[in-house]
């Protein structure tokens, strides 16, 4: 068998020479996140929610650009890529439904990353889950999966996505990323990574919604993985890794009380509502809502607004077809009302909060939820499925494990996920210098300083 051609020792990258390997990276490409065709960019409306017939064909660029792209980078000293890819580019067109033409196209660009000697670390990315909800990664399908009807997010802020703004041109800067403490983002991440301890009526071809989802995802990238290793000269060769999802985040699991904002959201912007707020008004209820904005000390509260969805519902309609993608959703997951409703959070009737600490211990345990425990268990399931799958096809990749930003990193030691072939790869974020898009003169204001 041949050496790898860069491999861990320790806490060094080695090289088939015995030679440390400082890795330099960068990403390749931001333009990967939205689809070319139709071209659509995230400021227009038409033909958005035709979500399922899309291409990604041409992402990050086209194999006659590849070689300006990668002889540029060669030039400026870079050896590493992060090769970002979405889940909508391999399944857009439905569960199960792999796009093979973009399979191949990928193919082709990561033929020529070997030509200029990178290394390619592949990344399934997602931002706030998805396009259809404010930002990128998974497809349409997976929301009504959950439940939930895209079309409503604008009247109900369940979402805040710029497609659908009523002026795009005046969509608030970086409010994108709220989109993680809102309705959308709630439900679906939480029904990803604990589906089966909160919503256990929400049962779909027979399974758990989480384990519906991560099946899914899991798949669609062991399937990309399988085409790699199919090609031959790929894996390990150019490929010598594979994240596990860019800035997974944990839902609303953990949460101890619904109806106040946890401490430790430090981010907000624009209306800014509880976690009970919004479950009210993704049920069509009116809520007034603290605003905030953010300034260069930090987010601020600049007020309070009025959210009135006029009776339109974030879920889909009782009497909406749920035919179009061949799933079975189990009878006992009504349509039409709210998941928590049904799991007993809320009364719809009284619009009467019932349990604001539904989320905020293990049914299982007992134990409260923190964010060292989501990390531990809900995550690290996760983490250890989609690296057993990976493993199996790509048998020496490097697992590159990001768990949720900014968060305590997971207890590996001594435990069965101590892998030595594992970079613990986390984001960090000066936040000030992030929201506000410029350095400050300022250095007190500055994480990083």
């Amino acid at each position: 068998m041949a050496p790898l051609r860069l491999r861990i020792e320790g806490r060094t990258f080695r090289d088939v020479k015995n030679r440390e390997v400082t890795l330099r990276g960068i990403n390749v490409a931001g333009d990967a996140k939205f689809p070319t065709s139709p071209n659509l960019p995230n400021y227009a409306s038409d033909g958005f929610f035709d979500g399922d017939d899309v291409s990604f064909v041409g992402r990050p660029f086209s194999q006659d650009e590849a070689h300006v792209h990668f002889s540029r980078l060669k030039r400026y000293g870079y050896n590493f890529i992060r090769y970002v890819f979405m889940w909508e580019a391999i399944e857009h067109a439905g569960p199960g439904k792999y796009d093979e033409e973009w399979i191949q196209h990928t193919i082709a660009i990561l033929r020529l990353a070997k030509d200029y000697g990178f290394y390619v670390l592949m990344d399934p990315h997602q931002d706030v889950w998805s396009r259809f909800t404010g930002g990128s990664g998974a497809p349409m399908w997976t929301i009504y999966a959950a439940g939930l009807n895209p079309q409503a997010f604008q009247a109900t802020e369940a979402a805040w996505v710029q497609n659908t703004y009523p002026d795009p041109a005046d969509y608030p800067k970086m409010i994108w990323a709220t989109n993680y403490t809102r309705l959308a983002c709630q439900v679906i991440f939480t029904f990803f990574f604990a589906g089966r301890d909160f919503a256990p009526k929400a049962i779909i071809d027979g399974k758990n919604i989480q384990d519906f989802l991560q099946e899914h995802f899991i798949s669609a990238c062991r399937h990309l993985a399988q085409r790699i290793n199919e090609a031959g000269d790929i894996l390990d060769n150019v490929v010598i890794g594979w994240e596990s999802m860019n800035e997974p985040n944990r839902g609303l699991v953990g949460w101890q009380d619904l109806s106040a904002i946890p401490n430790e959201q430090k981010l907000q912007k624009g209306p800014s509502p509880t976690a009970w707020q919004a479950i009210l008004t993704g049920s069509g209820r009116p809520c007034e809502e603290d605003t905030w904005d953010f300034g260069g000390l930090g987010p601020y509260k600049s007020g309070t607004t009025l959210v009135d969805p006029k009776g339109d519902l974030a879920w889909l309609a009782a009497n909406y077809d749920d035919s179009k993608y061949g799933w079975k959703r189990d009878p006992g997951w009504k349509l039409g009302e709210c998941i928590w409703a049904q799991h007993g959070v809320w009364d719809p009737s009284k619009d009467e909060l019932l349990r604001k600490d539904y989320f905020a211990n293990s049914p299982s345990s007992g134990k409260k939820i923190d964010y060292e425990y989501f990390t531990n268990n809900y995550f690290k399931d996760f983490y250890r499925r989609y690296r057993n799958t990976i493993k199996s096809v790509h048998k020496d990749a490097i697992m590159f494990c990001q768990p949720p930003v900014l968060e305590i990193p997971p207890s590996l030691k001594d435990t069965e996920d101590d892998d030595p072939n594992m970079v613990f790869s986390p984001h960090f974020y000066d936040g000030v210098t992030l929201m506000m898009k410029k350095w400050s003169v300022k250095p007190s204001w500055n994480v990083s300083v």
